[in-house]
């Protein structure tokens, strides 16, 4: 029998997958809105539109039909959303394209939530989580190896590797907007073992070129982890109060920060743990985005 407890850690977690998924597929309405112009930013949702489309399409044959009424339902009403969009940033009109694009989009967020229990959506959703560590891998090797050859080393060959996983990576993701899960599953997991063997080549490399010692790394993860977990607690009273307040929507923002910086920081500690500090480096990296967020937002 299982738990309530078990119960609700299944609901956490996909709830978290379907948000990582839709992070993966989608761009959110809300994404460099102040950067990016109306008509550059509706293109990339309509792309984001078909992208969460297709991976709901090709998933039906592994849905029941209650599942599968509710998407054809959901893309009937997005459709002609998404088509008015684009008509309308034909003529120019991208402010109104934008908003039509943003409706299309949460429809289809909706119907993608309301099923995020179905298996094959959490293992998409997993999949999705482990797409993104990839690219972030991929990301720290590139800034790694320009700092090596900087430092005169040659890094050629190791460069040709990693230009190879990056190309894995987007078939995974390109299968996985297709709903093929088995596939996206293999290359994901082929471009996981590519990195696995480049970081090793790394780690060699760079204890004798840039000085990455054990001692430094723990130095500067003992101060991050105490800003973490003062963070953390600021953060709780915060939504506490925010949520006695009935300020709901803000709460949810502090609570999804929160929650960001303490898997973070368990993330931190695993890779630290394991050795694998470069990893480390990279949970630092993002806890300290966390706080900048954390100090706009008085959490911190």
């Amino acid at each position: 029998m299982v738990s309530s407890k078990g119960l609700k850690s299944r609901g956490a977690y996909a709830v978290l997958a379907a948000a990582f998924l839709i992070a993966l597929l989608a761009i959110p309405a809300y994404a460099q809105a102040n950067r990016v112009n109306p008509a550059k930013l509706t293109e990339r949702l309509l792309k984001s539109y078909e992208n969460l489309k297709s991976f709901l399409k090709g998933i039906e044959e592994r849905l029941d039909q209650d599942k599968v009424d509710r998407i054809e339902k959901a893309i009937a009403r997005a459709d002609p959303l998404a088509e008015e969009a684009k008509s309308l940033l034909s003529s120019g009109d991208a402010d109104s394209a934008l908003e039509k694009v943003r409706e299309a989009l949460s429809i289809i967020r909706s119907v993608l939530k309301e099923i995020r229990d179905v298996d094959v959506v959490r293992e998409g959703g997993r999949i999705g989580m482990s797409l993104r560590r990839l690219a972030a891998a991929a990301a720290r090797a590139e800034v790694i190896l320009r700092a090596l050859e900087r430092r005169g080393v040659d890094v050629s060959n190791l460069t040709s590797k990693l230009q190879e996983v990056r190309p894995l990576i987007e078939d995974a993701r390109s299968l996985l907007t297709s709903g093929d899960i088995e596939g996206a599953r293999e290359k994901a997991r082929e471009a996981a073992n590519e990195l696995r063997s480049i970081y090793g080549e790394i780690r060699s490399l760079a204890r004798d070129h840039l000085n990455l010692t054990r001692e430094k790394v723990l130095g500067r993860v003992k101060n991050i982890e105490r800003a973490a977990e003062r963070c953390v607690v600021r953060l709780d009273i915060a939504y506490k109060k925010l949520m006695r307040e009935n300020k709901t929507e803000i709460a949810q923002k502090v609570l999804r920060l929160k929650n960001g910086i303490e898997r973070a920081l368990v993330s931190l500690k695993r890779h630290v743990e394991s050795g694998q500090r470069f990893l480390a480096l990279g949970d630092v990296r993002r806890l300290i985005g966390y706080f900048r967020i954390c100090r706009r937002m008085g959490g911190h």
